[in-house]
């Protein structure tokens, strides 16, 4: 029996792919102030600036925007520890919100369209979902944003994957916000000095671990 989309699905895929399709268009094309001008503009608003700069995290990380420049630039502009505090804010409200899109505009249609071999990976996902949102969440190459919209389709449990995500976005936080703050207080070309090192070691990592599934990928093709 051919399987059709009904409309209610359609709009609601619609929707959700409009939704990815402008988060990316805004991200690539939005002129954002310099750092100097977010810090003067935080500065002036207290705790209010400290709340915006989260909020604008979670928003940002609807589209294909790396956490890890954000969580620099918050150490930037807020310090460590008040950076630190609003970089996991933010990136939680971020998680909450993609997981929430996923599973209210994706999911039914997911699971009307799943075949066996779907359904049995979504069952995984179910009983193993924390692993499995840890290890995407540690994995640097994974982009952040596609895990949230994923685990929004998938069965992974809401309380799951909360405490996944928190544990797993908990390292790169504390080392990219930290990174950010000392940064911050080199003036102009501390961002080159602290980040340079730190983005040629995350290249290394995400190399060896794409060569790695090359190999992987060829030896069970000939297998």
């Amino acid at each position: 029996m051919a399987w059709r989309m009904t409309r209610g699905e359609a709009v609601r895929l619609g929707l959700l792919l409009a939704i990815l399709a402008t988060g990316a268009v805004v991200a690539s094309t939005t002129d954002l102030p310099t750092v100097d001008q977010l810090r003067d503009r935080v500065a002036d608003t207290g705790v209010l600036g400290w709340a915006a700069v989260a909020g604008g995290t979670a928003i940002a990380l609807l589209a294909p925007v790396p956490r890890t420049a954000l969580a620099l630039l918050t150490g930037i502009l807020l310090g460590f520890w008040a950076g630190l505090l609003a970089a996991v804010t933010g990136a939680l409200l971020g998680a909450l919100l993609g997981f929430g899109l996923g599973r209210a505009l994706g999911r039914g249609t997911l699971m009307r369209l799943a075949g066996p071999r779907l359904q049995r990976a979504d069952q995984l996902a179910m009983d193993r979902g924390f692993v499995a949102v840890l290890v995407a969440r540690l994995t640097p190459v994974l982009p952040y944003f596609l895990v949230n919209y994923a685990a929004g389709l998938s069965g992974v449990r809401l309380p799951v994957y909360l405490a996944a995500t928190s544990l797993g976005l908990l390292p790169g936080a504390v080392f990219n916000v930290a990174v950010g703050s000392v940064a911050g207080g080199l003036g102009e070309w501390g961002l080159v000095i602290t980040v340079g090192p730190a983005a040629a070691v995350f290249a290394v990592v995400g190399l060896r671990w794409w060569c790695r599934r090359g190999r992987s990928t060829a030896v069970s093709t000939a297998d």
